[in-house]
Protein backbone atom coordinates (compact mmCIF):
# COMPACT_ATOMS: atom_id res chain seq x y z
CA UNK A 1 0.00 0.00 0.00
CA UNK A 2 1.23 3.54 -0.89
CA UNK A 3 1.76 5.78 1.94
CA UNK A 4 -0.14 8.59 1.94
CA UNK A 5 2.98 10.83 2.74
CA UNK A 6 4.99 11.78 0.05
CA UNK A 7 7.62 14.65 -0.54
CA UNK A 8 7.81 18.10 -2.86
CA UNK A 9 9.84 20.48 -2.50
CA UNK A 10 11.43 19.54 0.11
CA UNK A 11 8.30 19.62 2.15
CA UNK A 12 5.96 17.04 3.45
CA UNK A 13 2.83 16.30 2.17
CA UNK A 14 -0.05 14.15 3.55
CA UNK A 15 -2.83 13.51 0.99
CA UNK A 16 -5.11 12.52 3.36
CA UNK A 17 -5.30 16.53 4.27
CA UNK A 18 -7.37 19.04 2.39
CA UNK A 19 -5.36 21.59 3.42
CA UNK A 20 -2.07 22.40 4.86
CA UNK A 21 -0.31 25.82 6.96
CA UNK A 22 3.58 26.94 5.65
CA UNK A 23 5.42 29.25 7.51
CA UNK A 24 9.05 30.16 5.03
CA UNK A 25 11.20 31.91 6.90
CA UNK A 26 11.76 35.61 5.60
CA UNK A 27 13.16 36.03 1.74
CA UNK A 28 13.57 37.75 -1.38
CA UNK A 29 10.68 39.39 -3.45
CA UNK A 30 11.74 36.90 -6.28
CA UNK A 31 11.75 33.64 -3.55
CA UNK A 32 8.77 34.43 -2.11
CA UNK A 33 6.81 35.15 -5.60
CA UNK A 34 8.13 31.86 -6.89
CA UNK A 35 7.24 29.51 -4.14
CA UNK A 36 3.61 31.01 -4.43
CA UNK A 37 3.60 30.38 -8.25
CA UNK A 38 5.05 27.08 -8.18
CA UNK A 39 2.21 26.62 -5.30
CA UNK A 40 -0.35 27.61 -7.81
CA UNK A 41 0.90 25.15 -10.44
CA UNK A 42 1.23 22.32 -8.19
CA UNK A 43 -2.18 22.84 -6.71
CA UNK A 44 -3.71 22.94 -10.18
CA UNK A 45 -1.61 20.10 -11.49
CA UNK A 46 -2.76 17.80 -7.90
CA UNK A 47 0.87 17.72 -6.76
CA UNK A 48 0.43 19.91 -4.05
CA UNK A 49 -2.38 20.18 -1.17
CA UNK A 50 -4.67 23.43 -1.05
CA UNK A 51 -1.78 26.16 1.18
CA UNK A 52 -1.96 28.57 3.60
CA UNK A 53 1.71 30.57 3.49
CA UNK A 54 2.29 33.25 5.90
CA UNK A 55 5.85 35.09 4.67
CA UNK A 56 7.88 37.88 4.92
CA UNK A 57 10.28 40.00 2.44
CA UNK A 58 13.83 39.90 3.60
CA UNK A 59 14.86 43.62 3.11
CA UNK A 60 11.98 46.52 1.74
CA UNK A 61 10.56 45.56 -1.62
CA UNK A 62 7.95 47.16 -3.88
CA UNK A 63 5.78 44.55 -5.67
CA UNK A 64 3.77 45.56 -8.55
CA UNK A 65 0.81 43.57 -10.21
CA UNK A 66 1.31 40.91 -13.52
CA UNK A 67 -0.85 43.56 -15.39
CA UNK A 68 1.54 46.50 -14.44
CA UNK A 69 4.63 46.95 -16.47
CA UNK A 70 8.33 47.38 -14.40
CA UNK A 71 9.43 50.73 -16.90
CA UNK A 72 5.58 52.32 -15.74
CA UNK A 73 6.39 51.65 -11.75
CA UNK A 74 10.40 52.04 -11.99
CA UNK A 75 9.92 55.77 -10.63
CA UNK A 76 8.21 54.60 -8.17
CA UNK A 77 11.07 52.01 -6.51
CA UNK A 78 12.62 54.00 -3.58
CA UNK A 79 16.40 54.15 -3.46
CA UNK A 80 17.60 50.78 -2.46
CA UNK A 81 15.11 48.80 -2.47
CA UNK A 82 14.41 45.62 -4.54
CA UNK A 83 11.48 45.30 -6.95
CA UNK A 84 9.49 41.96 -7.94
CA UNK A 85 6.53 41.59 -9.98
CA UNK A 86 3.28 39.19 -8.57
CA UNK A 87 1.89 36.44 -9.92
CA UNK A 88 -1.43 37.90 -8.87
CA UNK A 89 -3.13 41.46 -10.06
CA UNK A 90 -3.49 44.34 -8.49
CA UNK A 91 -1.20 47.44 -7.84
CA UNK A 92 2.34 48.31 -6.50
CA UNK A 93 2.66 47.37 -2.73
CA UNK A 94 5.35 48.56 -0.45
CA UNK A 95 6.69 45.74 2.01
CA UNK A 96 8.38 47.07 4.72
CA UNK A 97 8.00 45.26 7.74
CA UNK A 98 4.64 43.89 7.00
CA UNK A 99 3.46 40.53 7.12
CA UNK A 100 1.98 38.76 4.21
CA UNK A 101 0.23 35.60 3.55
CA UNK A 102 -1.19 33.53 0.64
CA UNK A 103 -3.80 30.88 0.02
CA UNK A 104 -3.74 28.74 -2.99
CA UNK A 105 -6.34 26.07 -3.53
CA UNK A 106 -8.41 24.17 -6.17
CA UNK A 107 -11.41 25.12 -8.18
CA UNK A 108 -14.77 24.55 -5.93
CA UNK A 109 -12.37 23.73 -3.13
CA UNK A 110 -14.36 24.19 0.17
CA UNK A 111 -14.79 26.24 2.52
CA UNK A 112 -13.87 28.70 -0.18
CA UNK A 113 -16.54 30.73 -1.95
CA UNK A 114 -16.99 30.50 -6.05
CA UNK A 115 -16.81 34.35 -7.16
CA UNK A 116 -13.99 36.45 -6.59
CA UNK A 117 -15.75 39.25 -5.00
CA UNK A 118 -17.10 36.86 -1.92
CA UNK A 119 -13.46 34.89 -1.44
CA UNK A 120 -11.81 38.44 -1.02
CA UNK A 121 -14.71 38.80 1.40
CA UNK A 122 -14.24 35.28 3.09
CA UNK A 123 -10.39 35.55 3.44
CA UNK A 124 -10.52 39.08 5.23
CA UNK A 125 -13.34 38.04 7.41
CA UNK A 126 -11.23 35.47 8.76
CA UNK A 127 -8.56 38.44 9.34
CA UNK A 128 -11.18 40.77 10.45
CA UNK A 129 -11.78 38.00 13.37
CA UNK A 130 -8.22 37.94 14.72
CA UNK A 131 -7.82 41.72 14.70
CA UNK A 132 -10.64 43.06 16.51
CA UNK A 133 -9.59 40.76 19.48
CA UNK A 134 -6.43 43.37 19.81
CA UNK A 135 -8.10 46.48 18.39
CA UNK A 136 -11.02 48.14 16.29
CA UNK A 137 -11.03 47.40 12.54
CA UNK A 138 -13.56 47.13 9.83
CA UNK A 139 -14.37 46.01 6.37
CA UNK A 140 -14.42 48.39 4.16
CA UNK A 141 -17.70 49.10 2.42
CA UNK A 142 -19.07 51.31 -0.77
CA UNK A 143 -18.81 54.32 1.16
CA UNK A 144 -15.71 53.82 2.01
CA UNK A 145 -14.24 53.55 -1.70
CA UNK A 146 -13.53 56.36 -3.64
CA UNK A 147 -12.51 56.36 -6.97
CA UNK A 148 -8.57 56.38 -7.80
CA UNK A 149 -6.89 59.41 -10.05
CA UNK A 150 -3.95 57.62 -10.46
CA UNK A 151 -3.83 55.46 -13.87
CA UNK A 152 -3.97 51.63 -13.39
CA UNK A 153 0.08 51.44 -14.82
CA UNK A 154 1.22 53.11 -11.47
CA UNK A 155 -1.65 52.30 -9.40
CA UNK A 156 -0.98 51.94 -5.63
CA UNK A 157 -2.29 49.14 -3.88
CA UNK A 158 -2.83 50.87 -0.38
CA UNK A 159 -3.88 54.75 -1.27
CA UNK A 160 -7.65 53.82 -1.83
CA UNK A 161 -9.54 51.25 -0.60
CA UNK A 162 -11.96 48.50 -2.44
CA UNK A 163 -14.45 46.79 -1.44
CA UNK A 164 -14.20 44.52 1.71
CA UNK A 165 -10.31 45.55 2.27
CA UNK A 166 -9.15 46.19 6.06
CA UNK A 167 -9.57 49.36 7.49
CA UNK A 168 -8.39 50.85 10.95
CA UNK A 169 -9.97 54.13 11.26
CA UNK A 170 -9.56 55.44 7.53
CA UNK A 171 -6.18 53.85 6.99
CA UNK A 172 -6.52 50.84 4.84
CA UNK A 173 -4.57 48.26 6.63
CA UNK A 174 -5.49 44.59 4.38
CA UNK A 175 -5.22 44.47 1.10
CA UNK A 176 -5.25 41.46 -1.39
CA UNK A 177 -4.83 40.27 -4.97
CA UNK A 178 -6.23 37.16 -7.27
CA UNK A 179 -4.83 35.01 -9.60
CA UNK A 180 -7.60 32.64 -11.10
CA UNK A 181 -6.49 29.66 -13.46
CA UNK A 182 -8.13 27.02 -15.20
CA UNK A 183 -8.23 24.51 -12.03
CA UNK A 184 -6.82 26.53 -9.33
CA UNK A 185 -7.05 30.12 -7.65
CA UNK A 186 -4.12 32.16 -5.56
CA UNK A 187 -4.73 34.78 -3.21
CA UNK A 188 -1.95 37.43 -1.91
CA UNK A 189 -2.06 39.58 0.73
CA UNK A 190 -0.39 42.18 2.78
CA UNK A 191 -0.64 43.27 5.98
CA UNK A 192 0.63 46.39 6.27
CA UNK A 193 0.57 46.76 10.34
CA UNK A 194 2.39 45.73 13.37
CA UNK A 195 1.83 42.25 13.81
CA UNK A 196 2.69 41.02 17.53
CA UNK A 197 4.27 37.31 17.76
CA UNK A 198 0.43 36.98 19.84
CA UNK A 199 -1.49 38.16 16.92
CA UNK A 200 0.32 36.30 14.07
CA UNK A 201 -0.56 33.25 16.32
CA UNK A 202 -3.87 34.37 16.55
CA UNK A 203 -4.05 34.85 12.90
CA UNK A 204 -2.72 31.05 11.91
CA UNK A 205 -4.80 29.81 14.77
CA UNK A 206 -7.91 31.40 13.19
CA UNK A 207 -7.19 30.43 9.66
CA UNK A 208 -6.51 27.06 10.55
CA UNK A 209 -9.83 26.54 12.51
CA UNK A 210 -11.85 27.77 9.29
CA UNK A 211 -10.01 25.67 7.01
CA UNK A 212 -9.83 22.77 8.99
CA UNK A 213 -5.96 22.18 9.11
CA UNK A 214 -4.70 19.39 11.53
Amino acid sequence: MMDPRQRHAGMTIDKLQSWRLVNTAPMSGVENMRLDAECLKGVEQGHLLATLRFFRFNEPTLSYGRLQKYDDIAPLIPHGWASIQRPTGGGVVFHNGDLCFSLCWEDGQTPLPKKPQDQYRWIHSVVLESLTAEFPARMASCCDVGTSQEPFAVRTCFQNPVGYDLLRDQKKILGGALRCTRRATLYQGSLQMGVSPALEECLAITFKDRLSIP
